[in-house]
């Protein structure tokens, strides 16, 4: 493994163990929402994170890439500076003009319930948005231990208010500890308000620890914030049709299913978290691997090629250590969320497909050629939401996984056909092919065979998954990298 290869591989777990212990720790808010909430109240929260994810996105549009395009050591100040600003006022535009609709919002997605947590929505995505930044200038320094600390800070702030406000105050109430005011001014709100106005702290919260950062001097330089928007508008086409792609399926499953249309997306939702391993995996990779190419180009693309068939293998390892322990995973829901299960291994394979994308990325990002990263986000978009709107009507929730799935299908496999004209990377075609080959295999016996007895059961499980593992030192050794 050469020291490039290797450099990213220590970022990414740096980034991976600092999101792995995150993202887990709000995982678990899952089971907790579950338990808390009315499926009708968690059917919402999950709409209202998709909602979030596309927001985030717009309104970050594409700055923190072209954050890393366009920063040198020599104008690091002003690169900032200009960002930040720019950030700054698009997110205040945003509360503004939204608190204008919050009541128009409320009524058409949720029947006019949910108005005092719709209202939230706006200051968690400006908050995200204007941090985006300081967040990216620590990718951007190396700097992923304090990037890990801050982000799981927010991440234990959030749980602990999730904890307060929906466990402890109504068991305060309950005992009396709490007087009649605070009791009828905290039955104002309902489980969807207090879920976000945890995350609302959460988020403000962290603004504290950049403090000393936004006190850089520099001034905004409207000829780099042309630059920014020219480099970054394809790239937020790009996010855009990419967070459609994920969160379409939660975003209109309530209007596509006519009946309870809340309640499966609560179910949908559930089980849609089970594929939080493989989404977790390709997060830290994509935080350690963007900084990395960058820094990187021009010094040959046999390291990214070795990265591609690093990445193939173990996406493939966490898919089968999920589908093979489902069992397992399936204590943390209730039995009426059993049901969702069918959704996982798409989901799971949807979310590899993504990272995959992710990787094969590289070449139109490195070659200025951005606007082909467009082309791509628009076919996913237009084959996930078409099947969206064919598929869940039809079959219900495995509508929306399998849509989601197919439509990061077709952008990779465009990517890496109109890659191979622009920036060819000799990707081990043949190496992948027998890490899926063998993952395939392995799902499909393991699904064709019954055992009466758990400890056999387990035993053969435990036996080809770790078949698989030792499959990758085989064909390491059995096939030369070409």
């Amino acid at each position: 493994m050469s020291s490039n290869v290797k450099s990213l591989a220590s970022q990414t777990i740096v980034y991976g163990a600092s999101t792995m212990v995150g993202r887990l720790l709000n995982w678990l808010l899952m089971p907790f929402y579950i338990r808390t909430l009315t499926t009708l109240e968690y059917g919402a929260i999950v709409n209202i994170y998709g909602v979030i994810s596309l927001l985030q996105v717009i309104f970050t549009y594409g700055l923190e890439t072209g954050y890393f395009r366009f920063y040198r050591p020599s104008n690091a100040s002003s690169v900032f500076k200009t960002t930040t600003t720019m950030l700054f006022f698009t997110s205040l535009l945003l509360i503004v003009i939204t608190t204008f609709f919050s009541n128009s919002i409320s009524l058409y997605f949720y029947d006019g319930s949910f108005q005092e947590a719709v209202v939230l929505i706006k200051t968690i995505v400006g908050f995200d948005a204007f941090l985006s930044i300081p967040f990216a200038n620590l990718r951007l320094q190396n700097r992923a231990i304090r990037f890990g600390v801050i982000k799981l800070i927010s991440i234990f702030l959030n749980i602990f208010f999730n904890l307060f406000f929906l466990l402890f105050f109504p068991w305060a109430i309950k005992i009396g500890w709490i007087n009649s005011y605070f009791t009828q001014l905290y039955l104002l709100g309902n489980g969807v308000f207090y879920v976000l106005f945890s995350n609302l702290i959460s988020s403000a919260a962290i603004l504290f620890f950049f403090i000393d950062d936004f006190k850089v001097k520099g001034s905004f330089d409207f000829s780099l914030c042309k630059k920014l928007l020219v480099y970054s508008w394809p790239v937020l086409l790009v996010g855009i049709t990419g967070m459609i792609t994920q969160n379409s399926d939660k975003i209109l499953m309530p209007k596509l299913i006519k009946n309870n249309g809340l309640e499966a997306l609560a179910i949908y939702g559930a089980n849609f978290k089970i594929g939080v391993l493989m989404s977790l995996f390709t997060q830290s990779f994509r935080f350690a691997f963007e900084p990395f190419f960058f820094n990187n180009q021009g010094k040959g693309v046999l390291s990214y090629a070795k990265v591609m068939d690093y990445f193939v293998f173990f996406g493939l390892f966490i898919f089968l250590g999920v589908t093979l322990f489902m069992d397992v995973i399936n204590i943390l829901l209730t039995p009426e969320y059993l049901k969702g299960n069918v959704i996982i291994p798409t989901v799971l394979l949807g979310q590899l497909f993504y990272g995959i994308y992710f990787n094969l990325s590289l070449w139109y990002k490195l070659t200025d050629k951005t606007i082909y990263g467009a082309f791509f986000g628009i076919l996913g978009t237009v084959i996930t939401l078409g099947l969206n709107f064919i598929l869940i009507p039809t079959i219900g929730i495995l509508g929306g996984s399998l849509a989601m799935m197919f439509g990061y299908l077709v952008m990779m496999i465009t990517s890496y056909l109109m890659g191979r004209k622009f920036y060819f990377v000799p990707y081990p075609l043949l190496r992948i092919s027998i890490y899926v080959l063998i993952a395939i295999a392995i799902y499909f016996i393991d699904h064709a065979l019954s055992f009466d007895s758990l400890f056999f059961a387990y035993t053969f499980k435990t036996l080809i998954f770790v078949v698989f593992s030792f499959s990758f030192l085989f064909v390491q050794r059995r096939f030369s990298f070409k």
